[in-house]
């Protein structure tokens, strides 16, 4: 048995764009592109986990596996360990890939893959080098500050680390997660923390309770769906990918 699940957490209640795993992005539903990238990936088995009937029957119409998940559920990564204990898996590490990331990479999350089962981190991520200065200013793009292993010492909407005297190299955030599966248990028992809360970001719950985060470098971001302008960029990269 391989020691890494994938769920896909994949709500329909979306706030800024209501049902958008199930956007079409090239033809296809945006977590059909999900889905087929963590079967490529070939790290283990892969289950889409959703809060709607509408979601689990088109997931099921392209012959992937769905769960339907409590709609209370507080976050994705709530939904992820609900669906893993749902689904009897018992595997030692879980990969978190947000149904509203089409264009992640099998290669990606293969990389995402040996962090976590090497590095002994509680927490796997991604980052990708950030140079363009218009994303660096957004608060909607999410800046790591990294040591020099790879270790994550702090995420923020906010353009970190200040640049005083010397231009430190600057990291983007690409939110898809790997746990041990004894971190996620840890994790989705822990209330919300005050950084958390400050910054919106839930991996800062995990640092401020002393849990590890070390990041893989991939060659770029890909493309997550927050509204029907970032689908249509999406569209566009598709396109031209033919």
């Amino acid at each position: 048995m391989r020691r890494t699940a994938v769920i896909i957490p994949a709500r329909w209640g979306s706030t800024r764009f209501p049902g958008k795993v199930l956007a079409p992005l090239g033809g296809r539903p945006i977590v059909q592109w999900c889905h087929e990238a963590a079967v490529k990936s070939g790290i283990g088995p892969v289950a889409v986990a959703t809060d709607d009937p509408k979601v689990v029957r088109a997931v099921e119409g392209f012959g992937g596996r769905a769960v339907l998940t409590p709609k209370a559920l507080a976050s994705g990564t709530d939904r992820v360990r609900w669906a893993m204990r749902r689904l009897g898996w018992k595997h030692p590490f879980v990969v978190n890939l947000q149904g509203d990331e089409p264009l992640i990479t099998p290669a990606a999350l293969r990389s995402l893959d040996r962090l976590l089962r090497r590095s002994g981190a509680d927490v796997a991520t991604l980052v990708t080098s950030l140079k363009d200065p218009d994303r660096l200013s957004r608060p909607d793009v999410v800046k790591a500050v990294l040591a020099r292993d790879g270790r994550a010492l702090y995420f923020s909407r906010s353009p970190v680390p200040f640049r005083r005297l010397e231009c430190p190299k600057r990291w983007e955030h690409i939110g898809v997660y790997g746990y041990k599966a004894a971190s996620l248990t840890r994790f989705v028992s822990l209330p919300p923390s005050p950084l958390e809360r400050a910054e919106s970001l839930e991996q800062l719950r995990a640092l401020e309770d002393g849990m590890s985060i070390y990041a893989a470098v991939v060659p770029s971001r890909g493309a997550a769906i927050d509204t029907a302008a970032d689908l249509a960029a999406a569209e566009r990269v598709v396109r031209r990918m033919k």
